[in-house]
């Protein structure tokens, strides 16, 4: 149907565009005003359909996105280190490239064969875009349509399903039946009009979603267990947790885990009982905590010390390192577990993050210019595989900075037999900034899309347990010193997440490899068609 002309001309206009990059800004965590993502694509989609020239759609969708990176991601710009901060900067002005790219090439699509083809390549333009920068090395999946719906426990359920791909496609769905609603012009004597049919098809996208997510949420299985977890937040500022001969932190942190581990058990609100000491315990210590060792023999005495400590407390030991394998060798960001009796867990970071822990195609690690380790040359090795540690009863994955992002990444963990996800992260490179909360609430979207507990524990904030079905429970706040224990529930669900991973983003990619193909063909064997008239009016010809 021909669009109606006063909305049109109304928000065809290149500011109405830019409004999208901020409402995906406003519903982006921390503020997380979720529903203005349904429609903030509107303005940039009537955009896309009246610009003939795909060079100027890709400039405003460009500024569009660049707004919502700059909106939601303005933190990383107060980086403790001036050049991992430059660098950071650098990030944000790539960050809108996939977008503004997957806008730009589907409207060469609708431009040669029609609307609805137009937006078939859009939705697997934008999910395949997702989907790489998930996957690339040197990708970051953080500002992801899907994302914006990271506190909506009501509508983010059917992450079990899909993962962030599912919510990046309702998410366009919601704004396709909006765009849709906007551009139809209103006819009457038609019963029930088409506004109302887009309207109630509306709603029960809406209603579909959040059905489900009450469904799913009121049928979770019975845990098969449980598991007691010390967290501790020592709350120390960033330059001091980054000199690595401070011995006194590994003390530190043991007398502060003494606090709780010694004392007297506290009931939780989740889990009632009667004697905690006999259930499965396990203490966690955030990223960073053991500093490197370029000897091997010196480390692996460190190693038995804690796990005989440990072993004193009726706990196993899972905690945060810097390990050092040889003399000027770079270093690795690890987690290590330890138990009485069994060989040192370690577990090498497989994504490091780009632009801060290293540089794509150079490996610079500019954010350890922070950091008084000459010695390394400022380098962070990733490491290779997923490791899922063994405890007594339970199986737990631990998972270091943005990692946690990464949901195809966590679930491995999962699928390989991991009870319980611990995310170990140090927001406090940024100061006290809401990346330790951005963190925080997409580390949500991983407890539901795996269905399995998340325990976040950082250096200096914010510490909190994510409960299987994506509930938060805040155990230390910025730069508040705690030991605090919570008692987890170890969750049986398997779902088809977990099984199959990013699934949407596949399919999508295979979709727009073809678009891009038969594309290609059209342009160089067949006649471009005539363009379309602009709001569905002819121009007379004089």
């Amino acid at each position: 149907m021909p669009p109606h002309p006063a909305l049109f001309r109304f928000l065809d206009k290149p500011t109405r565009a830019m409004g999208a990059g901020v409402l995906l800004a406003l519903s982006m965590p921390p503020l997380g005003l979720y529903p203005l993502a349904w429609v903030a694509l509107v303005p940039l989609l009537v955009r896309w359909e009246s610009l003939r020239h795909g060079w100027t759609l890709f400039r405003e969708a460009y500024v569009a996105f660049l707004f919502m990176a700059v909106g939601a991601g303005f933190w990383v710009l107060f980086h403790a280190s001036m050049r991992a901060a430059l660098f950071a900067g650098l990030g944000l002005l790539l960050l809108p490239l996939p977008h503004a790219a997957a806008f730009a090439l589907s409207s060469l699509v609708r431009a040669r064969f029609g609307l609805l083809v137009g937006l078939a390549a859009l939705v697997c333009n934008v999910l395949a875009v997702e989907y790489l920068a998930a996957h690339l090395p040197g990708g970051l999946p953080w500002l992801l349509l899907g994302h914006t719906q990271a506190g909506a426990l009501a509508f983010n359920q059917i992450a079990d399903l899909g993962g962030v791909g599912g919510l990046s496609l309702f998410v366009l769905a919601a704004n396709f039946l909006v765009y849709a609603a906007v551009r139809v012009a209103p006819r009457p004597g038609v019963l029930p009009g088409w506004r109302t049919l887009l309207a109630l098809l509306f709603l029960a996208l809406l209603s579909g979603v959040a059905v489900y997510g009450d469904e799913r949420r009121a049928a979770m299985a019975v845990p098969r267990g449980e598991l007691s977890v010390a967290v501790v937040q020592p709350a120390e500022p960033t330059r001091v947790w980054a000199d690595a001969t401070d011995w006194q932190r590994v003390e530190r942190l043991a007398t502060l885990s003494d606090r709780v581990l010694l004392g007297t058990p506290v009931d939780t609100p989740v889990h009632r009982t009667a004697d905690r000491r006999r259930m499965p315990r396990m203490v966690v210590w955030p990223e960073a905590a053991l500093p490197p060792f370029a000897d091997a023999a010196a480390r692996e005495r460190l190693y038995l010390r804690l796990a005989r400590w440990s072993t004193d407390r009726r706990a196993t030991l899972l905690t945060g390192a810097l390990v050092q394998p040889a003399p000027g060798a770079p270093l690795h960001n690890a987690a290590v577990y330890l138990r009485q009796g069994q060989p040192a867990g370690e577990y090498t970071k497989v994504h490091l993050t780009p632009f801060v822990e290293h540089l794509p195609l150079l490996g610079h690690s500019p954010v350890l210019d922070a950091m008084t380790l000459p010695e390394e040359g400022g380098r962070l090795a990733r490491g290779y595989t997923p490791v899922v540690f063994e405890g007594n009863g339970f199986r737990v994955g631990a998972v270091i900075g943005d990692e946690a992002l990464r949901g195809d990444h966590v679930r491995r963990f999962v699928d390989d037999g991991a009870d319980v996800v611990v995310a170990l992260a140090d927001a406090g490179w940024w100061g006290r900034a809401i990346g330790g909360r951005q963190l925080l609430a997409l580390a949500r979207l991983r407890a539901v899309e795996t269905r399995r507990a998340v325990v976040v524990a950082t250096v200096s904030g914010t510490s909190a347990i994510v409960y299987p079905d994506g509930r938060v429970e805040r155990l230390a706040g910025w730069m508040e010193e705690e030991a605090v224990e919570r008692v987890v529930p170890l969750q049986p669900d398997a779902t088809l997440y977990t099984h199959h991973g990013d699934w949407p983003g596949r399919f999508a990619l295979f979709g727009a490899g073809w678009f891009l193909v038969v594309l290609g063909v059209a342009t160089a064997f067949f006649r471009r068609p005539a363009p379309a008239p602009r709001y569905g009016v002819r121009q007379a010809v004089l």
